[in-house]
């Protein structure tokens, strides 16, 4: 009589043929989330949202979707000096943290946005800066989110189901949004928010930085001639 196949060897008793396995997050995009202290941020953002709606009066009509922007110069301006100074303090921490020396970091714009219910922000990137960032004024709740496109191309060419969605496997990442939070990114990563669906206008200040020295100080190419030249 024949006898039944054996059943496969359990976990415990089967041996694998790798020695180790490991995993490596190759060519990661960093995002910096800074919290101020609600000692710091809610006196500090009252006096934001007396100043910003101070800058957008009186308002002109906005069709459906859009928002009340100002010019990006409120960096130059004194009633913005102390965020300002967090931004650039917040930037300096990431400078450090990516290991980039050599350059003085500068904000080239900064700009108020004012999201009215139905408001939104389509996604879009901020070219000829390296960092950019957005401080959140007054989120109202259940409102406030930053969403981040991948911005590899080629990442959505084939999308398996998954059983879990991870940072491996998204093709967008969702950042909470609250009042006294600094997000920090790469310039020329896409990012969008979504509809303001409360009754409650939505405020946050944005930035964008370049090194002051870029030209003189970091812009050299990275090599040197197989022929030095002779002075």
């Amino acid at each position: 009589m024949s006898q039944p196949p054996a059943s496969p060897p359990s976990s415990s008793q089967s041996h694998s043929p790798f020695q180790s396995v490991a995993v490596e997050a190759v060519f990661p995009t960093p995002l910096w989330l800074v919290d101020l202290a609600p000692a710091v941020a809610e006196p500090l953002n009252r006096r934001l949202v007396a100043a910003i709606l101070g800058l957008i009066e009186p308002r002109r009509a906005l069709p459906p979707g859009a928002n009340w922007q100002t010019d990006p110069v409120i960096h130059r301006r004194p009633e913005f000096a102390e965020v300002c100074q967090l931004v650039l303090q917040a930037a300096k921490g990431a400078q450090t943290f990516l290991k980039v020396s050599g350059g003085t970091l500068a904000i080239t714009g900064a700009w108020a946005n004012v999201n009215p219910p139905g408001g939104l922000n389509s996604a879009h990137g901020h070219p000829n800066n390296w960092l950019s960032a957005v401080y959140y004024v007054q989120i109202p709740p259940g409102t406030g989110a930053i969403r981040f496109a991948d911005p590899r191309p080629q990442a959505q060419v084939l999308m398996p189901p998954v059983s879990e969605r991870t940072s491996f496997t998204a093709n967008d990442i969702t950042v909470e949004a609250k009042p006294g939070r600094l997000v920090l990114f790469p310039g020329w990563l896409l990012h969008s928010v979504p509809v303001n669906r409360s009754q409650q206008e939505r405020i946050s200040l944005a930035f964008n930085l370049m090194f002051r020295d870029f030209t003189d100080k970091m812009a050299a190419p990275l090599w040197q001639g197989t022929a030095p030249l002779k002075d």
